[in-house]
């Protein structure tokens, strides 16, 4: 009877130093959970990263895209007016938006002359040419709203004439496409500066949304700056 009133408190003892080491095992020390953080932050940083490159694919796929629906459409206009849009005395808009565009800029020429607005010389005179691009497949700067899309690129009025609009095409990261081409003049009195490059130039600045330009009067660039520099992510059309 005394023996076993003395041996309990040593088993209860034993069972609870026990019941301690399981409490401790279940534990994680500091080491263990600055461990697992960081592990979790790598990962957090390795798929952030991944899809940044995944969207930026996109962006990449999508410019291309885009500029190569727009040689066509510039392609099916110079076999319908003989050349292709003349914008060379025209303003150039920043390809960064500041502001809306005016109509009398050279992208928003290239613009309304895709829509069947203008001829490829004359820029005062309206046409009603036929639409060379689908719409749905670009990016306006002003977006079309319920009631401008039914008048947008449709002759209006009576009688009947396609109406000129202040909007250009954007690029998958928010900025204007550029677009160079030479000046309208008669052969009787050609300009100063012949146009010296092959065709037009049509281009997106890339993903920085800088660029140094081309010569406006000949379409040429110096040395190397068409690929180094601010240009070296440029994304060209190719004619």
């Amino acid at each position: 009877m005394f023996s076993a009133r003395l041996r309990r408190p040593i088993l209860s003892s034993a069972l609870l130093r026990g019941a301690g080491s399981r409490e401790r095992g279940r534990a994680f020390s500091l080491v263990e959970v600055l461990t697992v953080m960081g592990v979790i932050a790598i990962l957090m940083t390795i798929t952030v990263t991944l899809m940044r490159g995944g969207k930026q694919r996109s962006a990449l796929g999508r410019a291309r895209a885009e500029l190569a629906a727009l040689t066509q459409a510039l392609e099916e206009y110079k076999r319908h007016y003989g050349d292709y849009p003349q914008t060379g005395n025209a303003a150039q808009a920043t390809p960064v938006i500041a502001g809306v565009i005016g109509n009398s800029q050279a992208q928003a020429l290239l613009l309304n002359a895709l829509l069947g607005v203008y001829g490829p010389s004359n820029f005062a005179t309206r046409i009603n040419g036929p639409s060379l691009i689908e719409l749905s497949k670009f990016t306006l700067e002003v977006p079309l709203t319920t009631a401008t899309a039914t008048t947008f690129g449709v002759a209006q009025g009576n009688p009947p004439t396609k109406q000129a609009v202040s909007n250009c095409l954007v690029d998958p990261w928010g900025n204007r496409y550029l677009y160079y081409y030479r000046a309208a003049s008669p052969p009787s009195r050609p300009v100063a500066n012949q146009w010296q490059s092959p065709a037009y130039l049509l281009f997106s600045v890339g993903p920085d949304g800088a660029h140094s330009a081309p010569n406006a009067s000949n379409g040429l660039y110096t040395g190397t700056t068409q690929t180094t520099g601010t240009n070296a992510d440029n994304i060209y059309a190719t004619p």
